[in-house]
């Protein structure tokens, strides 16, 4: 007997809308994306304190990046640099065209892959 669980449903993702990059200071990560790769801000840094982050958005050739940078040391931005000092991927966000769906696939792959 297998401790696995059923199959996944089928993929309900869309398209790539952004991919989160932690960062110490999104003003750095702005010069740098820019210089590379000819990245513009698409949004300009605001503050999120519910989460504890600055964001900003900038546009690279097929997608945005979102730059987080912590707000303090309370912000989970701030354990993820403890962890990976030089910042780096945090997360992925795709369109869905059904959220509600959406939620209940992902809480079923959660549990598909522990």
């Amino acid at each position: 007997m297998s401790d696995l669980p059923p199959p996944l449903p089928p993929l309900l993702l869309g398209r790539l809308n952004h991919v989160g990059i932690a960062c110490a200071s999104i003003d750095d990560q702005v010069a740098m994306y820019g210089r590379l790769f000819g990245a513009t801000v698409s949004t300009p840094k605001f503050d999120l304190p519910a989460q504890g982050v600055r964001v900003a958005f900038i546009d690279v050739a097929n997608s945005q990046l979102e730059l987080i940078e912590p707000l303090g040391e309370d912000s989970p931005i701030h354990g993820f640099l403890k962890k990976n000092p030089n910042g780096g991927q945090h997360h992925v966000c795709f369109e869905v065209k059904d959220i509600i769906a959406a939620r209940e696939s992902h809480a079923w792959a959660r549990m598909a892959c522990r």
